[in-house]
């Protein structure tokens, strides 16, 4: 039980630490987004925090759920954080946005599997994937929207 617990909470940690880490390097870069042409749907820069933080805790929850009914399942999540990790700082940091849409869309390819992936274990865990899926096009729109506009 002490077990699993400790990996339930490793999990969570490295959900949130890896984009938090990556996102604390190029924080100066954020600064310049203030600048650049935004599509009519951009939400305000609040909402980001908010609604990452939420989805976050749904992708651990829905990770923990799983993780130990098939090996890919681990896998297929941890390659999600680390191309939703290098996405921030192509996009904010290097500003190359159709690299970072490239990105983005691998990533949402990766999630729909992970998604399809769950499903066969558990139905809510692969439910719980639906907002981030709805969010990565959002994101596909906003990016491909700031690449057109700059």
């Amino acid at each position: 039980m002490k077990k699993i617990f400790k990996n339930n909470i490793i999990i969570v940690a490295l959900t949130f630490l890896i984009p938090g880490i990556i996102a604390f390097l190029i924080k100066n870069s954020f600064m310049a987004f203030k600048t650049l042409n935004k599509p009519p749907l951009s939400p305000s820069p609040i909402v980001f925090p908010i609604v990452w933080s939420i989805l976050y805790i749904l992708l651990s929850i829905s990770i923990i759920r799983v993780k130990d009914e098939n090996d890919d399942n681990i896998k297929l999540y941890y390659l999600s954080l680390i191309l939703n990790a290098i996405w921030t700082p192509i996009f904010f940091g290097l500003k190359w946005y159709f690299l970072a849409l490239i990105d983005l869309v691998i990533l949402l390819y990766t999630v729909i599997r992970m998604y399809k992936k769950f499903k066969e274990y558990d139905d809510i865990s692969a439910y719980l994937l639906i907002p981030y899926i709805a969010w990565l096009i959002f994101a596909f729109y906003l990016n491909f929207s700031i690449m057109i506009m700059n």
